[in-house]
């Protein structure tokens, strides 16, 4: 169970890029463990569906990835070692049910991301985002190291 010495644990975030960051803040979108034990992102807020990533706005009109940011990342793009699978157009609505793909063994606790979850939902039903009968099963525990190595080869055939 998390206590709160585990505050500053890496397990209670996730590294994500600036714009899934910010529309996750916002519970815009979340991720949602499936049946197969792998998260998916799910979108919460319609309005942003055909948004691309790079080009999302926050709530006074400002872009979340900055003119400086968006620089570096057509830099790193154009100049990377190797093949490049960032696609620039890119939308949230094509993110939509992606999975989650994690490098490591390491997991954000399932309850931070279960709750982070339930909110957004309960925010989309509350502004007519959603259609009220979308619900989906908890996952609040966590999981055993062999369940982990399971859902980490998982993710990556499925990344494949």
């Amino acid at each position: 169970m998390m206590q709160i010495s585990d505050f500053d644990d890496e397990k209670n975030g996730l590294l994500l890029f600036k714009p899934l960051e910010y529309a996750l803040d916002h519970f815009q979108i979340s991720f949602i463990r499936d049946d197969s034990d792998v998260f998916r992102l799910k979108l919460f807020d319609p309005s942003i569906k055909d948004t691309r990533i790079i080009d999302l706005k926050d709530r006074k009109g400002h872009d979340v990835l900055t003119t400086e940011r968006r620089g570096l990342l057509l830099n790193s793009v154009s100049r990377a070692k190797q093949a490049c699978t960032f696609d620039m157009e890119t939308t949230f609505g094509n993110l939509d049910g992606k999975p989650l793909v994690f490098t490591g063994l390491e997991r954000p606790f399932y309850r931070c991301l279960n709750l982070q979850a339930r909110v957004a939902r309960m925010i989309a039903l509350k502004k007519n985002r959603i259609d009220a009968s979308y619900d989906f099963e908890d996952f609040w525990t966590e999981v055993s190291l062999d369940d982990k190595m399971e859902m980490f080869y998982r993710s990556f055939t499925e990344a494949l």
